[in-house]
């Protein structure tokens, strides 16, 4: 989703909590979507993909189904999704393979944020998979309950109540955490995450900026800043996301493209997030 930039030039002004009681109002809210949000799910067992298939109903999410990785990276080709979630072990063409042809073309589900399915979920598969680009790594034999979580969590405004563990925050923020951080005062951590709202924002310029100068350096001292807002905002997802995106530069000597995309995605579910919780903050 594209977003006006207020902080295109060189020189950018900081922005603090006494400000954010000026620019708060103004904020622009994301509107929940109406659209039931779509899943491309990816398994050569059959058994799978129909497990897939109920309990992604039941979660009231709907799906389309690839039984290998060319028909995936086809699907994606023509089809704009809300999520792909894909083994990682397939025949032919691997969920990891598959993957890099969506990103590498210009399909409508280029640049969707994308979750791996395997039943090997060792920290070092674990890395793996994220450094080729996955946001996130759901381990076999799937539940029910381990979709809800992951759904809840990339896809946290789109889901219904069916979708939503009862009792479970359905933004994905730590408002316990957060308030501890501010001393329980509401009014400033409602400042704090307007704040973070706005440097959402301007994060994909930000980012586009670092990767047309290689600037690996920049993005990491971009990441350590950013860091400190999720923090302070209560906003796990984004710390998460973080850590993996830092990681990914530092695993590879070039720019890590795919994996700043998931990046941004995640970024921009973290944004959706808080601004519902502002809204209901406000109101």
């Amino acid at each position: 989703m594209q977003r006006n930039d207020c902080h295109a030039g060189a020189r950018q002004t900081a922005l603090t909590v006494r400000d954010a009681g000026a620019i708060l109002p103004a904020l622009p809210l994301l509107r929940l979507p109406t659209a039931v949000p779509k899943i491309l799910v990816a398994d050569d067992n059959p058994v799978s993909l129909r497990f897939f298939a109920d309990a992604l109903e039941a979660l009231g999410v709907s799906s389309e189904l690839a039984h290998d990785g060319v028909e995936t990276v086809a699907c994606a080709d023509r089809t704009r999704f809300d999520l792909l979630l894909l083994d990682a072990r397939m025949p032919g063409l691997d969920g990891t393979e598959a993957l890099a042809r969506i990103r590498a073309g210009t399909g409508p589900s280029q640049r969707t944020p994308a979750l791996a399915t395997t039943a090997e979920a060792g920290d070092a598969v674990r890395a793996r998979l994220v450094d080729a680009g996955f946001s996130g790594v759901i381990a076999k034999p799937v539940t029910i309950e381990a979709l809800r979580t992951a759904l809840a969590r990339h896809l946290p405004d789109a889901l219904g109540d069916a979708g939503r563990a009862p009792g479970n925050a359905s933004d994905g923020l730590d408002d316990a955490h957060a308030l501890a951080a501010t001393g329980g005062d509401a009014s400033i951590l409602a400042a704090l995450r307007g704040l973070l709202i706005a440097e959402l924002d301007a994060l994909p310029a930000e980012i586009a900026g670092f990767g047309e100068r290689g600037d690996a350096a920049g993005l990491r001292d971009r990441l350590h800043r950013l860091d400190a807002s999720a923090g302070f905002c209560g906003a796990p997802a984004l710390t998460r996301a973080c850590a993996t995106l830092r990681g990914a530069l530092d695993a590879n000597a070039d720019w890590p493209h795919a994996a700043a995309s998931a990046f941004l995605a995640a970024c921009a579910d973290v944004r959706a997030g808080l601004a519902k919780a502002t809204g209901v903050a406000r109101g």
